[in-house]
């Protein structure tokens, strides 16, 4: 049985009734707004603080870089000399024989041992044989950690006899991956610290192996193909 509010409810309440109720309603959708309103200015606030806080990042970015442009490619040059990114025999025993020549010294018996990784390295041993005077060997030896690519003498035998003095060396010499992943363009650039720099001074310091550039022939007709 349905219920007649207009009986129930006295004229003067039936009139206040729908304006009442249409300020409820529209109480209701204005805190709704309101609400929604406070959480828009919000976020847009912290998108305007993060955006602030990039611009900040780039430009700190950009005065670093500024000032260290003139000397980031060289600083590149040799640390990717000094450690490269693959193995480096070859182009260590290159050192190791010119460094003999300079020094007067017989190089033979060379050896190359396998890659072996270490904690974020790698590393070879090369092995071989000196001949010379002991002031030779000895002077040889301590100008080892002179060269590029970095490496440590691992092991020097010794053996003097009447035709001079003979020593079996084990060079260790290493190499690392270079970084995969290019950091955030909105990641702050960090300054060298003091020992970043001392190393840095260390290795510009290294005798760096010496490459050269062939130049590319001109394309012409040749009588013999082979030459």
């Amino acid at each position: 049985m349905a219920i007649d509010t207009k009986k129930i409810l006295p004229p003067a309440i039936q009139v206040f009734l729908v304006p009442v109720i249409l300020l409820v309603v529209l109480g209701i959708l204005s805190g709704l707004a309101v609400r929604i309103g406070f959480s828009r200015i919000g976020a847009q606030r912290d998108e305007i603080a993060a955006a602030r806080q990039d611009e900040n990042t780039l430009s700190q970015k950009e005065n670093v870089l500024s000032s260290v442009q003139g000397t980031v490619p060289t600083y590149v040059n040799t640390v990717a000399a000094s450690l490269p990114e693959k193995n480096p025999a070859l182009s260590m025993i290159s050192q190791l024989r010119a460094l003999a020549v300079t020094s007067g010294l017989l190089l033979d018996n060379i050896k190359v041992g396998s890659a072996v990784p270490t904690e974020g390295l790698f590393y070879v041993d090369i092995t071989f044989a000196l001949e010379g005077t002991p002031p030779q060997v000895v002077s040889y030896l301590n100008s080892i950690k002179n060269l590029a690519p970095i490496s440590t003498v691992e092991k020097a035998k010794v053996n003097q006899s009447a035709l001079g003095t003979r020593a079996d060396v084990t060079v260790r010499v290493y190499y690392s991956a270079f970084p995969q992943k290019l950091p955030s363009l909105t990641e702050p650039v960090k300054e060298l610290t003091e020992d970043e720099r001392t190393a840095l001074t260390r290795l510009s310091a290294l005798s760096l192996p010496a490459f050269t550039d062939l130049q590319a022939q001109p394309a012409g007709l040749r009588e013999n193909p082979f030459d």
